[in-house]
């Protein structure tokens, strides 16, 4: 293939399965632990061939929950993992193309360049372009010390300026590729989908996307200075003789650093959250939505049984401890009740106020763009969760990834594996081109959603989300 040119240099990469595709082109450069990323700058041609490394992974509070961002064998660890990889069917096309750009799970600890995700399909099946991105995780993107130390007064929200910074990436060069720089989507699973929702709250990320996806994610998954500096404080408390203090966690090797968020974990929970810092995020993600100036389509989906993943994940007593902490009361209620009920906080209540406050803002900003419910309730025997008996048959946190990603042509999977991906990628898909995804628009006044599931067909799969209250659904 001919190199192409981008502002990162000339980038020459291959044909996967028929479909041109690039790997591990440099978007930035991290000048220092805990400092902003810099534009990548062309040093040379670029032979985009291999996946480019990902960030340190540090450890999840429960062995199963690695599984759940299974990494490329051949995958590296670099403090230094800026980089992105494109599939696009027709480069050199006359007429660009709607581009996509995902933003995968791991809850801000894990995941990037993965096995479970391979976006080959929008491609070669859908004619899309479609991006992949690693960004910095764990303390190397969410750590702020701001609050600790003047000299890193810059270091809060370090992921999210890498992935504005990728963004920038995208609509400076993606032109080059056969995308169009002025129809960019962005979705994201889970911590991936909370991602795209805070986007959408910060002022400085506006015009470098124009419609988003969520996919059961969450815009109240933010955090405040002093949060976010109790966090830091704890961290360098972990350290113990390996670091004094803030500056001393800078010196630091990365393999310590992971040792050092290891035991920060075993003395309490730790979450790698957007800071509400006043400056790149100067609101909480939600009412920042919903008092957004510009108003564009977005897509917000959730599965019928978002908590049933903590069946593997946690252990009952784990799960009685998480629901008194946050539902309290129903002493008498059964395990099933409360896990239904768990759903409803933690997911389908967050999607139903993340839908409110997006019909408030189309109401009052420029522009007419809506936004649609769906609700997924299948689950694919291709999944990388179907091998849990437990879950294996209900529509558990994440088990939508496979349909998301799954080739509705290809040869895995059952028939109903792929009636279902394609009906999934074809919302998405809607979106991507004509800001729509081809079903009534979510309002309070009509608050309906699309399911899809193995036997709901076309004019009779709408329904209510799936709250315990409501649970009438289309079959």
């Amino acid at each position: 293939m001919l190199p192409i040119e981008t502002t990162s240099g000339p980038v020459r990469g291959f044909l996967d399965r028929g479909v041109p595709n690039w790997r591990g082109i440099p978007y930035g450069r991290v000048p220092g632990r805990f400092r902003p990323a810099v534009p990548a700058v062309a040093e040379g041609p670029v032979d985009a061939v291999r996946w480019g490394p990902v960030s340190w992974q540090v450890p999840m509070s429960s062995a199963s929950r690695q599984h759940w961002s299974p990494l490329h064998a051949d995958a590296v660890q670099h403090e230094d993992c800026l980089n992105l990889n494109i599939w696009s069917a027709r480069p050199e096309r006359p007429d660009p193309q709607p581009v996509l750009v995902w933003f995968h799970p791991g809850r801000h600890m894990v995941g990037g360049t993965m096995r479970t995700v391979d976006p080959w399909a929008y491609a070669a099946r859908h004619d899309l372009v479609i991006v992949t991105a690693n960004y910095r995780l764990g303390p190397w993107g969410w750590l702020s010390l701001a609050d600790l130390d003047p000299a890193f007064s810059d270091s809060a929200n370090l992921a999210v300026r890498d992935q504005l910074l990728m963004l920038r990436w995208v609509r400076d060069n993606i032109s080059s590729f056969g995308g169009d720089p002025g129809n960019v989507t962005i979705f994201g699973l889970s911590t991936g989908g909370t991602d795209v929702a805070t986007l959408l709250g910060v002022p400085s990320a506006t015009g470098l996307f124009h419609r988003a996806a969520i996919y059961s994610g969450n815009a109240e998954l933010s955090q405040s200075r002093d949060g976010a500096a109790g966090l830091a404080r704890r961290f360098v408390s972990a350290a113990g003789t390996l670091a004094d203090d803030a500056g001393g966690l800078v010196e630091l090797s990365n393999v310590a650093l992971r040792y050092t968020h290891a035991q920060t974990m075993r003395a309490g929970q730790v979450r790698y959250q957007a800071v509400v810092d006043g400056e790149l995020i100067p609101r909480p993600p939600l009412p920042a939505i919903a008092d957004r100036a510009e108003s564009i389509p977005v897509l917000v989906s959730v599965t019928s049984e978002e908590a049933g993943i903590l069946e593997i994940v946690e252990d009952g007593e784990a799960v009685d401890a998480k629901y008194s902490r946050l539902i309290g009361g129903a002493d008498d209620a059964t395990h099933a009740q409360k896990v239904r009920r768990l759903s409803d906080e933690l997911y389908v209540r967050p999607a139903e106020r993340l839908l409110a406050a997006l019909d408030a803002q189309r109401r009052d900003a420029v522009g007419t763009a809506a936004c649609w419910a769906q609700v997924f309730d299948y689950h694919p025997t291709v999944s990388h969760l179907a091998g849990y008996p437990r879950i294996a048959d209900r529509a558990v946190h994440a088990a939508d990834t496979a349909s998301l990603f799954c080739d509705p042509a290809g040869p895995e999977g059952t028939d109903t594996d792929r009636a279902v991906a394609e009906r999934e990628q074809s919302g998405l898909v809607r979106l991507a081109r004509d800001g729509d995804p081809g079903w009534p628009a979510y309002t309070p006044e009509e608050p309906v959603a699309r399911w899809i599931g193995p036997r709901a067909t076309d004019g009779a799969d709408l329904g209510p989300l799936p709250l315990t209250s409501s649970m009438e659904v289309p079959r």
